[in-house]
């Protein structure tokens, strides 16, 4: 996604959304795949660790 670097992760969210439907997980997880071409670009990781926020931060039971 071009000017990916310029986005909070807010905006992110929203652009990814806008760009692969509703679910934001999955809208997010298809941009890291698509940021991924065999290597560990600051792109992957930025959309790679967005998508791993909701699963690091402490559950409620």
């Amino acid at each position: 996604m071009t000017g990916w670097q310029k986005l909070t992760e807010h905006d992110a969210i929203e652009a990814a959304v806008a760009e692969h439907g509703k679910d934001r997980a999955a809208s997010v997880a298809y941009c890291a795949l698509k940021a991924y071409d065999g290597r560990d670009s600051a792109e992957y990781r930025f959309w790679f660790g967005l998508f791993l926020k909701p699963a690091k931060r402490k559950r409620v039971a």
